[in-house]
């Protein structure tokens, strides 16, 4: 059984990073024949890119910008995906939960990720909380919340998980425990 729910939504997170990117397969060069193009070879190109909302209203851009004070703006990407592969991952734990995900960034680097799973009944959050060991326990956010107090806290209230992830490229280790609370806050009341 999954010990560490930080660490598996992480991992999800990254790979539905990777997910929305299609790849032509390289030409193959022609086989040697009586008729000899001198034609050079297409060059390969990477499919459209895909930008789907895996957020479904959850939080907005604005409200990450007040609540971090970070200038981020949604990240383009195959949200829908994203989403399907961490309502996958809980179904390998026997629960059910409709899964959304919000990423955001700047260009300076700065990214703030929220992860919200709503399970069928808070007996399923209840479930899935008691697998997460790894972070400090925090007050101010949700009945019960975990953090590293720097780019992770995980939230649950009733039936809903949040997660926010956060790296703050200035200040990538620094304590960032109230704004981690602050998007978390804003988020539960959605999720």
């Amino acid at each position: 059984m999954i010990r560490r729910l930080a660490p598996l939504l992480l991992a999800l997170g990254l790979a539905a990073c990777t997910e929305g990117a299609n790849h032509t397969p390289l030409p193959v060069a022609p086989t040697a024949t009586a008729d000899v193009s001198l034609a050079p070879l297409p060059s390969p190109s990477l499919g459209p890119v895909v930008n789907s909302d895996g957020c479904q209203g959850l939080i907005a851009a604005g409200q990450v910008q007040q609540t971090t004070g970070l200038p981020v703006q949604p990240s383009a990407g195959d949200g829908a995906a994203a989403v399907a592969q961490y309502g996958q991952a809980v179904q390998t734990l026997g629960l059910n939960a409709r899964a959304r995900m919000c990423p955001f960034g700047s260009p300076a680097g700065d990214q703030v990720t929220v992860v919200a799973l709503t399970f069928a009944d808070p007996s399923q959050a209840a479930k899935l909380w008691t697998t997460i060991a790894s972070l400090e326990a925090v007050g101010g956010v949700g009945e019960a919340a975990l953090s590293d107090r720097s780019k992770t806290l995980l939230t649950r209230r009733g039936k809903a998980i949040v997660a926010v992830y956060l790296v703050v490229a200035a200040a990538p280790d620094a304590d960032h425990l109230s704004q981690l609370r602050s998007v978390a806050n804003t988020a539960l009341s959605k999720a």
